[in-house]
């Protein structure tokens, strides 16, 4: 589990999933501006990934291995 806390969920901002995390609990931000402290981009490469992240950290249960699952898929579309 540690392992995929620590997986970085966006390239742009360097961020880990666990420090996502704690950026969207301290924010009382909407998901679109709360972004952006994630990823200190406009960027849409990792949409899906956090997106469901900021949901699950709202409703308060976090899974993840399907957030891990929507990283590496937006990692593999972006290779082809």
């Amino acid at each position: 589990m540690e392992e995929l806390k620590n997986k970085q969920i966006c390239e742009c901002g360097g961020k880990t999933i666990q420090e996502a995390v704690i950026i969207f609990q301290e924010t009382t931000l909407p998901y679109k501006k709360a972004k952006k402290l994630v990823t200190l981009c406009n960027k849409t490469c990792c949409r899906r990934a956090l997106m469901s992240l900021y949901n699950m950290v709202e409703f308060g249960a976090i899974d993840y291995e399907e957030i891990s699952f929507l990283i590496d898929a937006a990692n593999d579309r972006s290779k082809d």
